[in-house]
């Protein structure tokens, strides 16, 4: 599907302009952010509450009630509202990796995300980070590196989360909600103020369920099921003047089945391998998948796994003394993930062996499944000191990051095994930790101009212990004990560190007070890495055996790939943020336009065709992870809406994103079957998405209730994919319909559809490798409905 340049520009000229301003008073308002529905949008992109207009960053920002409308369940849903980034799990349902500007991230090892979430203004790691979006206060998408504003560097933006918070009212809410394919989901709030002006409680919690909406073929529970159960726990406190602190306690379980995979092609005859006789029962499977898109092969794994559990203390503490600030954020998370998906997406193939009995007829054959077990804990501080002096203003901060293992954890890739023989259990320990001081100054130069000045340096290092240790998962401990025997094992340390400085410089011009023109040049970084275990045996160091079949009998040397470098990305954006009144219409304009070079681009290789099964130090998630490709990438931002009024708003939001591969630089010594040339580079982001959206209360009002209606249709062209392959783009079209405050009460009652046109497309990657025999992704959504009824009080 192409939509490209002209279609952005055509639609740009026709569509409905941007966000609604109705004037509100914005004095006092938390810092929550609104969406197409009017008002001041206070957002908090620079540490402080500030008027969307004013923010010389490029953001979208949604508010509760924008969720709301947009039936916006996790943070993946975003996508749809949010043109430009995208959100996909690959590799497993806990394995996210997000997409803005072009930038995204490998789903493999414990890099830093290109995009990073940030909840309660601590930043998340990339698993586990597709948070649940019950009692959410806002959501910003801040587009283009961050870094000397928020505690971790970043490429491609920041998500950042804000949950509702305390307050000194009693009130609350109760909703329930039931859809297609057994959906239920309980969600419920309330706000108790404990004394007044000092101690106020806050508690909310939400359950989720749903029966697999993805058939298996061959027998097996299904895919693709919502079990989830979730609560969180906020105190406020505010004992003197000036000092206000915020804890919350959040708590997230999901026991689920796997999410199911679609066959889509294969790439050459499995007789490529000695294997020929499979390749007629893997083409049975082939017509069996074409013939149905809504189902999968269980291929054995009995609806396989996908349990999630987080647990997380966040701590947000500050004073204020005059024009100075004084904060404190803490944040301290447990994840705990169990997941086996079939990555091959094949049913059980068997291998005849000819032999009578009592021998088998044949014995089993496993293409490739995956598990994985990781158990994690994450600590993150940051100290910041705020002044706003009037025409100047200041944010300098410390941040600190101390990420590690807090148990058994690991991979097991099952390749090419004959006779249904699992692939040992490789333990894998990454110990993250990060230091940065950072500061960003605005100083108004005149009453319309303001020069911003930020910049930041860190400092990062990254260990590992790996390998296969006996039959099962390994904690560190025992892992670094086995590694101090110095065997030629494959179980050994490795680690690397690094340091690098970022920067933001810019100009604001406030042309008139609805009119804001903006200019500004941004470095951020991603950190050096590595790649587990180490690779010290003769399969994985260039030596002579048999079993490395795939090679020719030359196993493949992977040292040079042990380490990851640096990677960089500078860009300078300009912008516009307009507010206007046409008679007694209003509506907004918002345009930002930039241009990147990015250095150093790390590239998925995958080695499950060139290290043979059984393996004891072969790469963790059968993946590694290079830096081979330099990459230009520009791009234009539109949001744009009009308001005819208060009742009516008409909305486009777009983005189109140009990347080019300028260099590619690839260790010499791999085998044919993984080099990577210039059509193999991932380039992520789709060239063209947007977002075309109605919101119209109803004149008429049925028992004093309000009738509202919205609806919204994403757009995209090709995206994410892997190895150069992207996914086909797609269309999405949802819509919504909300009776409220029935007969002046607080009960609404809703009606909801998603994927209203039952568009069949694929949401994520699994295995686009030529050099792989087959390929597998994920299939969307299909056709949802439901209804909800909530109640406040």
């Amino acid at each position: 599907m192409k939509f490209g340049f002209f279609k952005l520009a055509l639609l740009s000229t026709v569509a409905p302009m941007a966000t609604p301003i109705w004037a509100q008073d914005a004095a006092g308002v938390a810092p929550q952010a609104e969406s197409a529905s009017g008002g001041d949008i206070v957002v908090t992109a620079r540490r402080r509450e500030e008027r969307l207009q004013d923010v010389s960053v490029s953001i979208a920002a949604f508010s509760t009630e924008a969720l709301e409308r947009s039936t916006v369940q996790t943070v993946s849903d975003i996508k749809t509202i949010a043109p430009g980034f995208t959100f996909s799990s690959e590799g497993g349902k806990d394995n996210v990796a997000l997409t803005l500007r072009g930038i995204g991230q490998l789903p493999l090892g414990e890099v830093t995300p290109g995009v990073v979430i940030y909840l309660n203004d601590t930043p998340l790691p990339s698993v586990g980070s597709n948070v649940p979006t019950y009692d959410i206060g806002s959501i910003q998408v801040l587009k283009g590196p961050q870094g000397t504003l928020f505690g971790r560097n970043t490429l491609g933006g920041a998500v950042v989360i804000g949950s509702q918070k305390p307050t000194y009212e009693f009130e609350g809410y109760v909703e329930g909600t039931y859809g297609s394919f057994d959906y239920r989901e309980v969600e419920a709030a309330i706000n108790i103020p404990i004394i007044a002006d000092k101690v106020a409680f806050r508690a909310a919690g939400q359950i989720r369920r749903q029966d697999p909406r993805t058939i298996a073929f061959d027998g097996g529970p299904g895919f693709d099921n919502i079990k989830q159960d979730a609560f969180r726990l906020s105190l406020l406190l505010e004992p003197v003047e000036g000092l206000k602190s915020t804890t919350v306690y959040e708590y997230f379980k999901s026991d689920e089945l796997a999410g199911g995979l679609y066959l889509l092609r294969q790439n050459f005859l499995l007789a490529a391998f000695g294997l020929g006789v499979l390749d007629p029962q893997a083409q049975a499977a082939l017509q069996t998948q074409r013939a149905n898109r809504r189902g999968s092969f269980d291929g054995g794994i009995n609806g396989g796994r996908a349990f999630r559990k987080t647990t997380s203390i966040t701590n947000d503490t500050s004073f204020s003394f005059g024009d100075l600030t004084l904060r404190n954020i803490f944040g301290f998370r447990k994840n705990f993930s169990d997941q086996l998906i079939n990555t091959g997406a094949l049913p059980n193939l068997s291998i005849p062996t000819g032999l009578p009995a009592p021998f088998p007829a044949a014995v089993p054959f496993t293409l490739f499944n995956a598990a994985s077990v990781l158990d994690r804990q994450y600590l993150t501080n940051e100290t910041q000191l705020l002044g706003d002096f009037g025409s100047f203003n200041f944010i300098t901060g410390i941040f600190y990051n101390d990420d590690r293992s807090a148990g058994p954890t690991g991979s097991q890739f099952t390749a090419f095994s004959v006779g249904g023989v699992p692939a040992p259990a490789v333990s894998a320990h990454v110990r993250n930790k990060n230091w940065a001081v950072y500061g960003q100054i605005g100083y108004e130069i005149t009453d319309k101009l303001k020069l911003n000045l930020g910049a930041r340096y860190s400092w990062d290092k990254v260990s590992a212990c790996g390998g296969t240790i006996g039959t099962s998962y390994v904690d560190e401990d025992t892992c670094l004990a086995t590694a101090n025997l110095g065997l030629a094992d494959g179980v050994g340390t490795v680690s690397n560190k690094g340091k690098e400085p970022s920067w933001t410089i810019g100009l604001d011009y406030k042309a008139t007070p609805d009119w804001l023109l903006y200019i500004s040049s941004r470095r951020g970084y991603r950190g050096v890495n590595i790649n587990t275990p180490l690779f010290e045996t003769p399969f994985t160091t260039g030596g002579t055996d048999a079993a490395c079949a795939a090679t020719g009998g030359i196993c493949p040397d992977l040292r040079p790939f042990q380490k990851t470098d640096e990677e960089t990305i500078t860009d300078i954006e300009v912008g516009s943020k307009y507010d206007y009144h046409i008679g007694s219409a209003r509506g907004r304009l918002n345009l930002a336009a930039y241009y990147s070079k990015y250095k150093n681009a790390l590239q998925f290789l995958n080695t499950q065709t060139i290290v043979p099964n059984g393996t004891p130090d072969s790469p963790t998630n059968g993946s590694l992870a290079a830096n081979v490709a330099d990459l230009r990438i520009w791009g234009v931002e539109l949001e744009a809406s009009i308001s005819p009024s208060r009742n009516l708003t008409v909305a486009f939001n777009a983005a189109y994103t140009n990347v080019k591969v300028e260099k590619v630089d690839v260790p010499a010594g791999l085998p044919a079957a993984v080099t990577v040339g210039e059509a193999q580079i991932n380039t992520y982001s789709p060239t063209f998405s947007g977002t075309a959206s109605v919101s119209w209360i109803l004149p008429v009002r049925p028992a004093d209730g309000d009738l509202a209606f919205n609806a919204d249709l994403f757009m995209t062209d090709d995206f994410g994919g892997q190895n150069g392959e992207k996914l086909p783009g797609y269309k999405l079209a949802n819509a919504r319909l909300d009776w409220r405050g029935i007969g002046g009460t607080g009960l609404d009652l809703g009606v909801f559809v998603k994927n209203l046109f039952k568009e069949e497309y694929f949401s994520a990657s699994s295995v686009l490798l030529a050099s792989f025999p087959l390929s597998s992704v994920y299939a969307g959504e299909p056709r949802t409905w439901g209804v909800s009824a909530k109640y406040r009080f």
